[in-house]
């Protein structure tokens, strides 16, 4: 007889609560970290390596925002233009101190990410210089997506004539909701009006993949106002959008807000209903799935660096604050600008922090499989059969559109996607031959 291992810790409620709470996910990383001593010899030597075949991409920080919007857990310096400039500068120094290592010239670049803060709020001579260094500097794929990430605020037509003069092939911009009045409840500065005009003015180029991101969950937000800006991304004719639950930080002004009940948000009932309502009118629309909270319209919209970061794709970092991974072994660089400029000065990589090296593609697989929506057991143990009583709870729960152990989603199995990501993350590495007697 064989042993059936119990799995009810991990099943789902029946109806629209599956877990008591809505997990977040980042992409695995090992939590191993190195001396600080062992962190400059280690990156040299990753430096003269030629790794193993992966996908690779590179992620460039820009740690300024001209205000902080009260969602948002991701700021860290006041925009001042005379700092901004002397930041690009040493982002000059730091891709010319490495970009002719064998590391770095020995795999093709298949993404590029501006992220932030706020790309954006550099000067347009700097966003061109950039991109141009970066081009020249590193083995970028023919098909490499550029993607600049950016807001409303100070993103004007120099601005986004440099970056496309540059090569830049994709725009993310961060719109949250076209509701005048939740936006002005969440510090940002354009109404409803500008934020439509912006975004034709940008899709007008036609030289772009063109995308924004929604949040779902904010407060004020009702079922009527969130259809009404599912509308408008359709009228606009971007080439995608994300579809982003409300994820509170708990040093934001928004967080602290609701610590005082000065305001109430969305219960994660009502967020999946959000959800759901999105994923269903997009799909009316005719517009494709390509991950949990990203759906295109176009075929110029790839969602390359999102989908590959999940998928576990070595991750080239630059800029204050930025984090990476080479090979299983992940660091971070340092925060401060202070201290990112003294790394710097003595020709060294700025980096805080980095750990110890890790091989699990395994997890990787996970990951990016429930990222897709899709994930076949068989190819992540030969003993996927044993998870059965599991999947068909997940099922009968409504997670799954059926029992087979190669998973689909359904559009409630997306919402609970990061639930299901740490229940097979913690039970596939239990799983052993089945006993008999």
């Amino acid at each position: 007889m064989c042993n059936v291992r119990d799995f009810s810790p991990w099943f789902a409620q029946p109806g629209a609560l599956a877990f008591e709470h809505r997990r977040a996910a980042m992409p695995f990383r090992n939590s191993l970290p190195l001396s600080q001593e062992a962190i400059q010899p280690a990156w040299h030597n990753l430096c003269e390596q030629v790794l193993a075949p992966n996908k690779r991409l590179v992620y460039l920080h820009i740690p300024f925002c001209a205000t902080q919007c009260k969602f948002c857990g991701f700021y860290q310096n006041k925009f001042q233009a005379d700092e901004a400039a002397r930041y690009a500068s040493y982002l000059y120094q730091e891709i010319e101190l490495e970009a002719a290592s064998p590391l770095h010239q020995s795999a093709p670049i298949h993404a590029v990410y501006f992220g932030g803060g706020t790309p954006t709020a550099l000067a347009a001579n700097d966003l061109y210089t950039l991109i141009r260094r970066l081009k020249a500097s590193l083995p970028l794929a023919p098909d490499c997506e550029i993607t600049i990430e950016g807001r409303i605020l100070n993103f004007d037509d120099e601005r986004i004539d440099a970056c496309l003069d540059a090569g830049a092939n994709r725009f993310s911009i961060g719109i949250q909701t076209f509701d005048s009045r939740v936006r002005k409840r969440m510090a940002r500065t354009a109404n409803q009006e500008q934020a439509i005009a912006f975004l034709k003015n940008l899709c007008r180029r036609d030289r772009a993949a063109v995308v924004c991101d929604l949040i779902f969950g904010l407060p004020g937000q009702t079922a009527e106002s969130w259809q009404k800006d599912l509308e408008i991304v359709k009228e606009i004719g971007l080439d995608g959008v994300d579809l982003y639950a409300l994820n509170l930080l708990p040093q934001t002004p928004l967080a602290k807000a609701m610590e005082n009940e000065r305001v109430t948000l969305p219960d994660v009932v009502q967020r999946r209903d959000f959800y759901l309502q999105g994923a269903e009118c997009l799909e009316a629309f005719g517009w494709r799935q390509l991950s949990n909270s990203h759906w295109a319209s176009t075929t110029r919209e790839r969602n390359l660096y999102n989908l590959l970061i999940k998928q576990g794709a070595d991750c080239l970092a630059l800029g204050a604050g930025a984090g990476g991974n080479l090979d299983g072994q992940a660091w971070m660089n340092k925060r401060s600008l202070e201290d990112y400029y003294a790394a710097l000065e003595k020709n060294e990589k700025p980096i805080a922090m980095m750990t110890a090296a890790t091989h699990t593609p395994w997890r990787h697989q996970l990951q990016g499989g429930i990222e897709r929506g899709r994930l076949d057991l068989h190819e992540l143990t030969p003993y996927a059969a044993q998870l059965q009583p599991l999947i068909d709870q997940w099922h009968e729960s409504g997670l799954l559109r059926d029992r087979s152990l190669c998973l689909r989603l359904t559009n409630g199995g997306r919402f609970w996607a990061n639930n299901l990501l740490q229940a097979l993350g913690e039970i596939l590495p239990g799983l052993q031959p089945a006993e008999t007697k």
